[in-house]
């Protein structure tokens, strides 16, 4: 199974495996770590921690990082540069979350990365009322 961790301030992540939890009725292989009050070598330590499990490292992962140019896609950036088996997006909202759990099993790593980033497009609109 294709693992996904988000990565963000706050209990964003948390929130959004709740969310998933209530829609879907699962959020195995979903974890989430919060980076508040961490020094970079931190997110760093416990991102490579949860990539390097024996159960995510299987199958690959796909990090969801809050914000692009921020200290969590920063992190874990540098720390996918060195795992062939990790994809990271930026953005997280749960659209890409709600895809990713429902398309893992049906697609490649890569596929996955690049359904999670359109997904997580397409959910985000503007309604303007008339």
């Amino acid at each position: 199974m294709i693992h996904g961790i988000i990565l963000t301030h706050g209990p964003i992540g948390d929130a959004m495996i709740e969310a998933v939890r209530g829609i879907m009725g699962l959020d195995e292989g979903l974890h989430s770590l919060i980076v508040n009050n961490m020094s970079v070598s931190e997110i760093s330590a416990r991102l490579s921690a949860l990539i390097h499990a024996p159960e995510v490292k299987q199958d690959g992962v796909i990090v969801m990082a809050s914000l692009k140019g921020g200290s969590c896609w920063n992190v874990a950036v540098a720390v996918a540069k060195d795992h062939p088996h990790v994809r990271v997006v930026s953005g997280v909202n749960l659209s890409m979350v709600l895809s990713f759990v429902t398309k893992r099993d049906l697609l490649t790593l890569d596929k996955l990365a690049d359904a999670v980033v359109k997904d997580g497009l397409r959910g985000i609109t503007l309604h303007v009322a008339e």
